[in-house]
């Protein structure tokens, strides 16, 4: 078996976002003004009620517009960082390395595969582009962490963070997300979208505009009799795909990141076997897991005690 950590499998490709009549977007304006503004007490902000329901929305008028009315799960689309404000682009010196997702105005969050071999000197994060190489904005990474239960050869508890030297600027381009509660459920059958450069096949090439791709969660039950279930830790990991037929998927390229589902960033893409088998769903960091959100949010909240995403 080939063991493949984790493109969204996408058949579509943008040549430039203003012109293409296909790529998708969301106008996220006045949540990011209002984020900007309450920049210092962001997760407190993120968790009131009237802001989770904004987010809800513009989450359910994307995945409208990546699968239309029925909520098929289709192949991925040419998606504006608009869309996906929270997504990231982290990279090694000169060369992509992960996705990952802004949660706070200093931190990124991505898997902890994507940070084994990597110095924090040799990290930048590319932030409010839609492009894989180009555009946006570069910031420099001062401090790199993997979860302290991160086991390399079983994958569990496959979380990272990335620090940033200088703090973000909150845009319609550049917006954090808020986690999923602790140790919350997460149904089967449930709708997400995930997003990413990752390769657009199997052994394929790497997208160079940012691809969206609507897919479902599935009950572990299922997910235990693939050929995958020897692999899976449950408390730390979930699956999301098909078992009957192939779909849009993620692949070697998308690692670390995000996975939504009503608005909050359920999971981080984590591992698969190949990708988009109709056999083989994808396996992503479950964010919600006690193990991983604890640690998660005792380092984005050091600097202000006063803050909780609870």
């Amino acid at each position: 078996m080939n063991k493949t950590v984790l493109s969204i499998v996408i058949f579509v490709i943008a040549s430039t976002e203003a012109m293409s009549p296909q790529t998708v977007d969301v106008d996220y304006s006045e949540l990011a003004t209002e984020a900007e503004n309450n920049k210092k007490h962001i997760l407190e902000f993120l968790n009131q009620t009237q802001i989770r329901e904004q987010y809800r929305t513009k989450y359910n008028m994307l995945l409208d517009k990546i699968t239309g009315s029925t909520r098929r799960i289709v192949s991925g689309r040419n998606t504006s960082i608009t869309a996906v404000p929270w997504q990231t682009s982290i990279r090694q010196k000169t060369q992509f390395l992960c996705g990952g997702s802004v949660l706070t105005d200093i931190w990124i969050l991505t898997a902890a595969h994507c940070l084994t071999r990597n110095n924090a000197k040799d990290l930048s994060v590319r932030l409010g582009s839609s492009w894989r190489t180009h555009g946006g904005e570069m910031y420099d990474v001062k401090e790199s962490y993997m979860h302290p239960h991160y086991d390399s050869k079983t994958i569990i508890n496959d979380a990272g963070l990335v620090k940033l030297y200088t703090t973000l600027r909150f845009s319609s381009r550049v917006l954090p997300i808020l986690l999923a509660a602790r140790d919350s459920k997460l149904p089967a059958n449930e709708m997400a979208i995930v997003s990413g450069w990752g390769n657009m096949r199997e052994g394929g090439q790497s997208a160079q505009f940012l691809q969206s791709a609507s897919i479902r969660t599935i009950v572990m039950k299922l997910c235990r009799q693939s050929e995958i279930n020897h692999r899976i830790h449950t408390p730390s990991m979930f699956c999301a795909g098909s078992f009957t037929q192939s779909s849009s998927d993620a692949c070697k390229g998308d690692s670390g990141g995000p996975i939504v589902s009503e608005g909050l960033l359920i999971g981080a893409v984590s591992w698969g076997i190949g990708c988009a088998r109709g056999n083989f769903p994808g396996v992503y960091t479950r964010l919600s897991d006690p193990v991983i959100w604890d640690w998660i949010n005792g380092h984005i909240t050091k600097s202000d005690s006063n803050v909780s995403i609870e």
